[in-house]
C-alpha cells in the first residue's frame, strides 16, 4: 500500500484529529482506518504537491453526518454539500471535502455503482503535464487503471487513475492549476519496496516505506 505522509506542526494534535474525527487508530508509527494507512511527520505547514487524501465510504451522507458530529468541518470547495462526478467508474461518484489536521484536505468518496467499505479510495495529485506524471509512475511499476476527460463550463480536466503498490493515485490536470508548495500537509508518498527516494514531475516525492 502506498502511504501518504502528512506533515503537521503539532503531531499530537494531528494524531488526535485523525483518531477522534475520522476514526483512525494508532499502529506504531502509522495511522490506520480500514485499508487506509497514513504516516505523520513533524514539519512546516502549507500545502504540498499532493492535494488530498480520499477515503472510500459506503454511504456518503451517513459518513459525513457521523464525522461532523465528531467535529469534522466541511471544506470550502464543497461548501454547498456533496458533489457528483458522473463520468467516474460505472455509475459515478459522490464526494465531499472535509478539513483534516491543520487544514489538510480529506475527501469522502462514494462509488455509486460499487460502494466500498470505509478505507482507501485514492490520493489526489494535481499536475502540469499529465502524460509525464503518468509515465513516471508507470516507470516505478504502476498500472494505468482509467483515463477520464471531464468537460465543464470552465474547460477540460484530464484525469488518470494509476495503481501503484496497491494504492490508487489520481492525477489530474485542470484548465487552471493553483500553485502548490513543495512541502507541508500531504507531502510525499511512501512506497513499499522502493529502493531509494525519487522525485517526479512537479516535485512529487516518493520515498521507501
Amino acid at each position: 500500500m502506498v502511504v501518504p505522509e502528512l506533515v503537521a506542526v503539532d503531531l499530537a494534535a494531528a494524531q488526535r484529529h485523525l483518531c477522534d474525527v475520522f476514526g483512525f487508530t494508532v499502529d506504531g508509527s502509522l495511522m490506520r482506518l480500514g485499508s487506509q494507512v497514513v504516516a505523520l511527520r513533524q514539519g512546516a505547514g502549507g500545502h504540498g504537491v499532493i492535494d488530498h487524501l480520499a477515503l472510500s465510504v459506503p454511504d456518503l451522507n451517513a459518513a459525513a453526518i457521523e464525522m461532523m458530529a465528531r467535529g469534522a468541518e466541511i471544506e470550502s470547495t464543497t461548501a454547498d454539500g456533496p458533489q457528483l462526478i458522473p463520468e467516474f467508474w460505472r455509475g459515478g461518484v459522490r464526494y465531499l471535502f472535509l478539513t483534516g489536521p491543520e487544514g489538510a484536505r480529506i475527501e469522502l468518496c462514494q462509488n455509486l455503482a460499487d460502494p466500498q467499505p470505509l478505507g482507501h479510495d485514492h490520493i489526489g495529485i494535481p499536475c502540469t503535464d499529465i502524460a509525464a506524471s503518468e509515465a513516471f509512475v508507470l516507470g516505478l511499476g504502476g498500472r494505468l487503471v482509467a483515463s477520464v476527460t471531464l468537460t465543464r463550463a470552465d474547460g477540460v480536466t484530464q484525469v488518470r487513475f494509476v495503481e501503484l503498490a496497491g494504492g490508487l493515485l489520481e492525477f489530474y490536470m485542470a484548465p487552471v492549476m493553483a500553485p502548490v508548495a513543495a512541502h507541508g500537509f500531504w507531502s510525499r508518498l511512501l512506497v513499499p519496496g522502493l529502493a531509494a527516494a525519487v522525485t517526479g514531475p512537479d516535485g512529487l516525492q516518493f520515498a521507501p516505506l
